[in-house]
């Protein structure tokens, strides 16, 4: 099954990365919040850390975008609009 031209795995891929972003994200800011207070500390740890998971959310929406393949002659790269076959 596809969506916009892409494989629905390569989808779940990319909206698995972002759902684990946004768990991990709820869970660090109950942690830096249970004591009522945010240290600067706490902030550049967090800072820190979320990077591991944007890389992970960044290599999945790239899949996507070299994933898509085109409407008219079906290959992967392009869209309809930059077809070489439609000029």
């Amino acid at each position: 099954m596809e969506i916009q031209g892409v494989e629905l795995e390569i989808w779940l891929g990319l909206l698995t990365a972002v759902l684990a972003f946004g768990i991990w994200a709820l869970r660090r800011y109950q942690a830096v919040q249970a004591d009522g207070k945010i240290t600067l500390d706490e902030v550049i740890t967090t800072i820190d850390e979320s990077e591991e998971f944007i890389d992970d959310i960044v290599d999945e929406a790239e899949k996507v975008v070299s994933a898509r393949k085109c409407s008219i002659c079906g290959e992967t790269g392009h869209d309809r609009r930059k077809c070489p076959q439609n000029e």
